[in-house]
């Protein structure tokens, strides 16, 4: 009862000093019980009663976007760029729609114009180094992933990532070191194995025991990930199955190892 007190005394108190307030923590809890429509027109209110807030408008972007309203989402990301250059949440939002729709180019400009703010942001290296390899700009995104990896020595998805832009490339000493080092720094996590797989494969070695190292890492990765977004009992169980699921459904249709399978 005390913790429920403070929190309404806490929500009254931003309620008199931001008008968007309340509209903004309706549409969060409407989004986790479900109810996008409603949490969309929540966000368009907060966003109307506080002209300078981003983040009335990327959750506005975050929301058409789930319900498939691309265009809006666009729109709403564009908006809250306007209101906050320096809004990561609205490069990567906008960006995304632009990828969607096929324009890598228009979505990697956008990446770029957020790192012109904040040259050193991992997520949006990432996501413009993602966005160059689907563009076949092997060299690029290996300059992405290089600077990430520098950024952050020991992140999982940007080892990876540079690991297979470096085998795609054809540089395979440099993957292989890539993957190695993955697995040192991380070694429960499946990617590091499944990168070494990849690679053994494109020497035409056999890749099965890394492969099945990779597999048997899934579900325990997934469950520790879900973990700490709050998941637990049955639920935490059956995200976890269904995730690791999904990633081996994956794993075992990549062509990477048809030859192996022959």
């Amino acid at each position: 009862m005390k913790l429920a007190a403070a929190f309404l005394l806490a929500l009254a108190a931003s309620c008199n000093t931001d008008p968007s307030a309340p509209h903004l923590a309706r549409g969060n809890v409407l989004v986790n019980n479900g109810k996008r429509e409603e949490a969309a027109a929540e966000y368009r209110e907060a966003a109307r009663l506080a002209p300078r807030s981003a983040l009335a408008r990327e959750r506005l972007g975050d929301t058409n976007y789930d319900l498939g309203r691309k265009d809006e989402a666009l729109a709403a990301y564009r908006d809250a760029a306007a209101v906050d250059p320096d809004s990561v949440t609205a490069r990567i939002g906008a960006a995304r729609v632009l990828g969607d729709r096929g324009d890598l180019a228009a979505a990697r400009a956008e990446l770029t114009a957020g790192l012109q703010r904040a040259p050193s942001n991992l997520f949006l290296l990432l996501s413009r180094g993602n966005y160059a390899a689907k563009a076949g700009d092997r060299d690029a995104a290996v300059e992405d992933y290089t600077r990430a990896v520098n950024l952050k020595s020991d992140n999982v998805p940007a080892l990876y990532q540079l690991g297979i832009a470096l085998l795609e490339k054809g540089d395979l000493p440099a993957a292989q070191r890539t993957f190695d080092r993955l697995i040192d720094v991380a070694p429960g996590a499946p990617e590091g194995h499944y990168g070494r797989a990849r690679l053994l494969a494109a020497r035409g070695q056999d890749a099965s025991a890394a492969l099945a190292q990779a597999e048997k890492l899934l579900e325990p990765d997934a469950r520790a990930r879900l973990a700490e977004q709050g998941l637990k009992g049955d639920a935490l169980d059956q995200a976890s199955r269904a995730a690791a699921e999904r990633s081996l459904a994956q794993m075992q249709s990549d062509p990477a190892f048809a030859k192996q399978k022959e």
